[in-house]
């Protein structure tokens, strides 16, 4: 009788084993990112990279790993690269007219999450169509069949202008609060511009996908969900809420580490989720879906290297969405709470005044903020973000490991008792 075939969970437990044991490299003081790019009745295929826990981000060599699902082997690991010939095919391919531009360069990029011809399309249209001062887009330069060639190979080729200047995230912690509260006005423009792109009637919730026609014109539409594999698209915003809370089940039921939330909440969760999502409130539905990057945090935004509060360009368009607009909740929150391991930071000095720079930038969505709708919408939401907490450290003083789930454990206390 054959041996089972193994698991999912079981590839990962064995490929951080492979990573950890120094297969790509020293594993002292990093963490292993890795993304299943492959999957199929015989073989789980695996991008793989090790980046540094602390210090400034830094460019990481990425290896493809792939297991045997019956053998168990696991394959040497191949660098990912693009090689010359390749870029000198994908450059030769987007150019119509080749001269030299001083001081201009150009990015290529291996897109794996990421469908290019739609990443390129909506950056196109961004650009035609958005004041390049509330959205600004880096230039783009679409490689013709690259639609094709990524449905076969699994890897896009992206080509953009490099846009020069700083990464918002290393530098808006240190920014004084003055300039703070200038790039979030600035940054809520850039949010309100891309939530009032035109999206297609009716309003579904899923990946917002962007297509260019024969004639140039780029047309959106709406298909399932990819960014977090909720399914849909989903014509209801409970639906939506449904799916996000059940997929966060599923990702507390795999994560490790963390017995004793897991002793308290799992069960519970369990026997909420499966009996009590049809209490989500009907008045969610009034919540606005609009066209999102679903990623615009501050690690995607470049500023400008002598005056932080200029924005230059809003970059990495792999996760777009239509959504209810405060889908992007964390993301937001992002600006108002310092960088945490738990991934919910303490607020930043005078806090109020940096919601109140962003909100009443925009303040049709202040408004909506606002509303009651909002308001519900995030509770479920919120539930859902905070039901599987970040590993905690077990060397932590008391005070500080009752405080690092203390957000999560409010919000999933507060959801059971209000709603079973």
């Amino acid at each position: 009788m054959p041996d089972e075939l193994m698991t999912h969970d079981e590839a990962v437990s064995a490929l951080l084993a492979f990573v950890f044991s120094g297969a790509i490299g020293s594993s002292e003081g990093k963490s292993a990112a890795y993304s299943l790019v492959e999957a199929t009745s015989t073989t789980f295929s695996w991008w793989v990279a090790l980046e540094n826990m602390d210090g400034p981000a830094a460019p990481v060599n990425r290896y493809r790993i792939e297991i045997d699902r019956q053998s168990k082997r696991i394959s040497p690991p191949r660098l990912i690269e693009i090689t010359d010939a390749e870029m000198s095919d994908a450059i030769l391919q987007a150019t119509v007219t080749v001269h030299e531009c001083p001081g201009v360069a150009y990015v290529v990029q291996l897109r794996h999450h990421g469908n290019v011809a739609s990443m390129d399309a909506l950056m196109t249209l961004i650009s035609r169509t958005v004041d390049p001062q509330l959205l600004p887009v880096p230039p783009v330069f679409s490689i013709p069949g690259e639609k094709e060639r990524q449905s076969t190979t699994g890897m896009g080729r992206q080509i953009t202008q490099l846009i020069p200047g700083d990464v918002a995230w290393t530098v808006y912690p240190l920014m004084p609060h003055d300039e703070k509260l200038i790039y979030l006005r600035r940054i809520a423009l850039a949010f309100q511009a891309c939530w009032g792109l035109p999206l297609p009637t009716p309003r579904l919730i899923g990946e917002l996908v962007a297509t260019t026609h024969v004639d140039g014109k780029v047309l959106l539409s709406v298909g399932p969900d990819r960014h977090h594999s909720l399914g849909g698209p989903f014509s209801s915003v409970r639906d939506y809420l449904k799916a996000h809370v059940r997929s966060a089940l599923v990702r507390l039921e795999k994560q490790q580490g963390i017995d004793d939330y897991k002793e308290r909440f799992l069960d519970r969760v369990r026997n909420f989720v499966d009996g009590s999502l049809h209490n989500i409130p009907a008045i969610v539905e009034r919540m606005p879906i609009v066209a999102m990057h679903a990623d615009m945090g501050p690690h995607n935004i470049i500023v400008s290297s002598s005056e932080h509060s200029d924005i230059k360009a809003i970059i990495d368009w792999e996760f777009v969405a239509s959504a209810p607009f405060m889908a992007l909740h964390r993301i937001i929150e992002m600006h108002f709470r310092q960088p945490a391991e738990n991934g919910y930071g303490r607020e930043y000095d005078r806090a109020d005044e940096l919601r109140e720079a962003f909100w009443g930038a925009i303040p049709e969505w202040k408004v909506w903020n606002e509303d009651e709708s909002t308001l519900v919408f995030l509770e479920w939401f919120r539930f859902g973000l905070f039901l599987r907490p970040e590993w905690r450290p077990n060397d932590l003083p008391v005070q500080e490991a009752e405080e690092f789930w203390r957000e999560n454990i409010r919000v999933v206390e507060g959801i059971l008792l209000k709603y079973s």
